[in-house]
């Protein structure tokens, strides 16, 4: 059974607790302890007090508060607590009136005569409190969900923009994918052969293990691996490609698609087709804590911070969408030269 099936049971169940305890302590209790024997009318005028109090509790609580003071009419609310307390004053007066009740408890009590028949004071406090009580609690529960929707929209509102990612980084993918595989069938149809295997692998990779918000850092991994293996068949004499990715990998899950953008970068902006080039991928894990890096020549004419692409902006997006206090990364051009990217993420279990 859920757990949301209880919520409207305990929610009623501290409510009712509340009241006999709040009842209890100012109506009963302090009585009870003047050790001397109080008339019925005078326990009778109590739970009439504790019952107008509830109804002014949650009348104030669900009806008055949302229509005035949530849409910022003040003076409906002030005119509607001068109501409440004049009102409770007159229905005092009233039973006092009839019953005679001031008299009597200051006679129980040893005073020559109540004070004022007029006006309550302990009515009047009780009133205020309750007011106060109930419209603090209102306002606690409207900005509560007002806190909730918003954090829902934000929720809605990231989902919305990691989908619209993830489907551009798919089909930039793909094209240059196809575009070394074409360019390959000219050289070596066997070589092509293989590199459409391996392609289609990673279709499917793409198709069944990144439906979800996660995947594994094992398939991310050999995916990593199996587009750089495609891509070496592309490269040229010129190009230089070193990998440093272990075999052995302790799992952990993480956001598809996220590494491969800047391995992707690099063969885009970090290779010439007539000076030499070099591109250099590591990765490293310790537990959770997970640490990739690329590094590839840098040429001036194909500035590798991609402006207006969507390689490194996407990736810097995602990441502060989805590891927005876990994730470190440094982007620029080192000392010598060498256009380097470094990732650090802290991985969730």
């Amino acid at each position: 059974m859920s757990p949301n099936f209880f919520k409207p049971y305990i929610f009623t169940g501290l409510h009712i607790l509340a009241w006999l305890l709040l009842g209890f302590t100012l109506l009963f209790y302090i009585p009870l302890t003047w050790n001397i024997v109080l008339p019925s009318i005078f326990w009778l005028w109590q739970s009439v007090v504790l019952f107008f109090m509830i109804v002014i509790f949650y009348s104030n609580a669900q009806i008055i508060v949302p229509r005035t003071i949530i849409r910022d009419k003040i003076s409906p609310f002030l005119l509607w607590a001068l109501f409440i307390i004049f009102a409770m004053q007159l229905i005092a007066y009233v039973y006092n009136y009839n019953t005679d009740l001031h008299n009597k408890l200051a006679a129980i009590l040893g005073f020559k005569k109540y004070r004022n028949d007029y006006f309550d004071n302990y009515v009047f406090t009780i009133t205020l409190l309750v007011l106060g009580i109930s419209t603090s609690w209102a306002m606690l529960h409207h900005w509560q969900k007002a806190a909730q929707h918003k954090q829902k929209l934000e929720q809605d509102k990231t989902m919305a923009e990691l989908a619209m990612l993830k489907a551009q980084i798919n089909p930039h993918f793909f094209f240059n994918s196809l575009n070394s595989i074409y360019s390959l069938t000219y050289t070596n149809i066997e070589d092509s052969r293989g590199a459409l295997h391996t392609l289609s692998r990673m279709m499917r990779y793409l198709l069944y293990s990144t439906e979800g918000e996660r995947t594994t850092l094992l398939k991310e991994a050999d995916f990593m691996r199996d587009f750089i293996a495609l891509m070496k068949l592309r490269a040229n004499s010129k190009l230089t490609i070193t990998t440093d990715i272990p075999e052995k990998i302790h799992d952990y899950p993480i956001v598809p698609m996220l590494l491969l953008p800047l391995v992707e970068n690099a063969f885009k902006h970090g290779v010439h087709a007539t000076d030499k080039s070099e591109i250099h991928i590591k990765l490293r894990q310790k537990e959770n804590n997970l640490e990739f890096e690329v590094e590839n020549t840098f040429f001036e004419k194909t500035s590798t911070t991609d402006h207006g692409g969507i390689g490194l902006t996407n990736t810097k997006r995602r990441l502060h969408l989805i590891y927005p206090n876990n994730h470190i990364m440094t982007c620029g051009v080192d000392q010598n030269g060498k256009y380097k990217v470094n990732l650090q993420i802290t991985l969730e279990q």
